[in-house]
Formats: C-alpha cells, sequence, structure tokens
C-alpha cells in the first residue's frame, strides 16, 4: 500500500476527460488532442498517463492551463514553447514541469522563477531578473516547493482579457470533490449546482441554500453549461 502511495498521488490520478479539460480551460477539443497527443515531428506537450480511454490528471490541467495562457495572452507560438519544454526538461527534470516550476514571462520569453532569479528558458539557460507574474499565473496556488496544488480556472472565456479583475469564484482542487471543480471554500461541486438548477432550483434558491451571492452560484453553473 506505501508503494502505492509513493507512485501515485490525487494530482496524478487520471481524473479529467478532454471535453471536461476544454470546457474548464476554454480550449477547443482539437487543440488539447493535439497538445495531449501530438503528431509525428512534434511531441506531446504534457504527460498522461491513461490513452484509451483517454483522460488528464490535475497536472496534466496545470499544464495545459499554463500552454494556453502563454499562447492566448502572450502570444508565444507553439513551437517556441516546445522548444522551451525541453530547456526546461534539462534545466529541472519533470514528468509536468509546467505544473512543478513556476514561471514568469518578458515579452514573448518564457523563465523559470528560481530563488533569486529567473531562467531564460529561451536563450539556453541565461539568466535574468526576477518579473512580478502575470495575473494568469497567480490562478495557480503552488505550495512552498513550487508545485501546483490548486487552479481557479475562469468561469468565462472572457475573463481572460482582463484577468486581474477576473473572479476566483470556482476551485479545482484534488484533495476536495475528487478533484471536480467546486464553489471556493465549500464542497459544493458546480455539477451539482448544474443539476438542481435544471431540476427547477432559481438562482435565489440556490444562493439562499448555500449562502452564497447570486453571482457566485451564476458563474459556478457557467462553468458547466458553457459549450468547449
Amino acid at each position: 500500500m506505501s508503494v502505492s502511495r509513493n507512485r501515485y498521488n490525487v494530482w496524478e490520478i487520471p481524473n479529467y476527460t478532454v471535453e471536461e479539460g476544454a470546457r474548464y480551460l476554454h480550449v477547443a477539443e482539437s487543440v488539447l488532442r493535439y497538445w495531449i497527443i501530438g503528431e509525428t515531428g512534434a511531441a506531446p506537450l504534457t504527460t498522461v498517463y491513461s490513452r484509451k480511454p483517454l483522460l488528464l490528471s490535475f497536472k496534466n490541467l496545470v499544464e495545459l492551463y499554463v500552454l494556453e495562457s502563454l499562447r492566448h495572452i502572450h502570444d508565444i507560438g507553439i513551437r517556441r514553447i516546445r522548444q522551451d519544454m525541453e530547456e526546461l526538461r534539462r534545466e529541472k527534470p519533470s514528468k509536468y514541469p509546467l505544473a512543478d516550476y513556476q514561471l514568469a514571462t518578458r515579452g514573448r520569453k518564457i523563465y523559470l522563477e528560481g530563488d533569486d532569479e529567473l531562467v531564460n528558458l529561451t536563450a539556453g539557460g541565461q539568466r535574468a531578473f526576477k518579473e512580478i507574474l502575470k495575473p494568469f499565473l497567480k490562478r495557480v496556488d503552488r505550495n512552498t516547493k513550487g508545485i501546483a496544488e490548486r487552479l481557479f480556472p475562469f468561469t468565462r472565456k472572457e475573463h481572460r482579457e482582463s484577468p486581474s479583475n477576473a473572479p476566483r469564484v470556482v476551485v479545482i482542487d484534488p484533495s476536495i470533490a475528487f478533484g471536480k471543480p467546486v464553489l471556493v471554500n465549500s464542497r459544493i461541486s458546480t455539477a451539482f449546482l448544474l443539476s438542481r438548477k435544471r431540476g427547477g432550483a432559481t438562482i435565489p434558491r440556490l444562493a439562499a441554500d448555500y449562502g452564497r451571492s447570486e453571482e457566485e452560484i451564476e458563474e459556478a453553473i457557467y462553468l458547466e453549461e458553457q459549450a468547449a
């Protein structure tokens, strides 16, 4: 039993379908599949343990979230990201480098954050000054070692355009509700709220039942209702 715990933890358990990942991250399923599976001459950008069926772990979700944020918000191309990840694996060996190490950016270059400085991954490990992290990276809570433990997904795709003002209403935490999205500071899953709404419960009723604002309930349900 102890051997199993050492080899397998809640952050690496295959637990999410590609459809769920696409919905939570606001990325097309076809794009996620390309990043996950790759193609001839293009290796996968994250490591998955379950391919039949194709399932993602929490660490996969975090890596894909960071990839999409780099691509969308910072306009960094996938070819550049792929090169940087190869450099990152040489600098800090890890199956999940984007989940296990904190990153920062300057212009269109990616940096690995160290204790006092950053490693410039696009310049062969050249050192650079530390930079304040961008708002989207702050939506990943990390432990003292820099390993991702919680993800606060955007409940709406348009929130990515102004991430500093985007609400942190929903959290994905592998230690709560089997890692399914829940209202922050609760065990109330977004899927359960949607099922109650479909069963006839109104937003005001749900807000009253759980002591949350109507805005929080609406955002949580929206994450489940939207098309990927």
